[in-house]
């Protein structure tokens, strides 16, 4: 079995590939943690700076990374998503920020780091989505999003 070093080596090159910008903490550490940079289509369309992913690696490949955006982010009626709130995907929080729900108990230690970006991705669009209008996440997001993995 490949350490985490070599497995994040691996990682790093699928990043840079799709041109994620992202920061490795801590390598060695008990607590690995990457950052990465996120932004919405509507961030984009809008000039908004993009959002701080930071994915704690403690026992990553063999179970999911902890994600949370590293402000804490609140619902449209200005209610902090500090709590786990499952209509919301959100887990409570961590670090201060938001923590967020990606991968369920379908989680398998091939999925890389740039998948789990992906579906935080797909939780940003759905979070800026109720900002507008005010309908929970789970209304944008597919019925299975956290119990699959994207292939």
């Amino acid at each position: 079995m490949e350490s985490l070093a070599e497995r994040l080596k691996r990682e790093c090159i699928i990043l840079q590939q799709k041109k994620v910008p992202f920061k490795i903490f801590d390598i060695y550490s008990y607590n690995p943690y990457v950052l990465m940079a996120a932004i919405t289509n509507r961030g984009r369309k809008y000039g908004k700076k993009p959002y701080t992913l930071r994915m704690d690696l403690e026992g990553y490949p063999l179970s999911p990374p902890d994600v949370c955006i590293t402000k804490m982010l609140y619902t449209k009626g200005g209610t902090p998503l500090d709590t786990a709130q499952h209509g919301m995907h959100c887990l409570g929080t961590k670090y201060g920020g938001t923590l967020i729900c990606h991968y369920g108990s379908s989680w398998v230690p091939d999925v890389t780091l740039f998948k789990v970006f992906l579906k935080c991705r797909l939780w940003l669009e759905a979070y800026e989505e109720h900002l507008e209008t005010g309908m929970k996440l789970d209304y944008y997001l597919p019925a299975d999003y956290g119990q699959e993995h994207l292939n």
